[in-house]
């Protein structure tokens, strides 16, 4: 499988383990790389240790145009942002992982001589005695 161009270093470990030939899943798979690369970014930004590579573009000038074109792209809450991608990335990740073999075990049933708005230390102090 080959992997997409653009990842960074945990998006390309991310590809390389989670990848198979499932299309729909690899989709989300190079989701979760490209978020895992976003929040090394913004996480880098947060500590002060670099800048924001999310966004290329190409400027094209008109001829005979002297006016300096201005593009400004602005970020006002990075530590936000990097929670919103911390959600994305875990959502994405469990939608990734295999079901659990093991199905969680069904709630206890409520004895029938007791109401159902009896505590469950109230059921236990009865079943003690018991």
């Amino acid at each position: 499988m080959d992997e997409p161009s653009g990842l960074g270093e945990r998006g390309s470990a991310i590809w390389q383990a989670m990848a198979t030939a499932d299309v729909p899943r690899n989709a989300l798979v190079l989701e979760a790389a490209r978020l895992a690369d976003r929040m090394d970014e913004l996480d880098n930004i947060i500590q002060g240790k670099g800048v924001l590579n999310l966004m290329q573009f190409r400027l094209d000038f008109p001829n005979g145009d002297d006016e300096p074109y201005t593009v400004e792209v602005k970020f006002q809450a990075p530590l936000a942002e990097a929670r919103q991608h911390a959600l994305a990335f875990a959502n994405i990740l469990t939608k990734l992982s295999p079901a659990d073999s093991k199905a969680a075990a069904a709630p206890a049933p409520v004895p029938a001589d007791l109401p159902s708005n009896v505590s469950p230390l109230d059921r236990l102090n009865k079943k003690l005695k018991a």
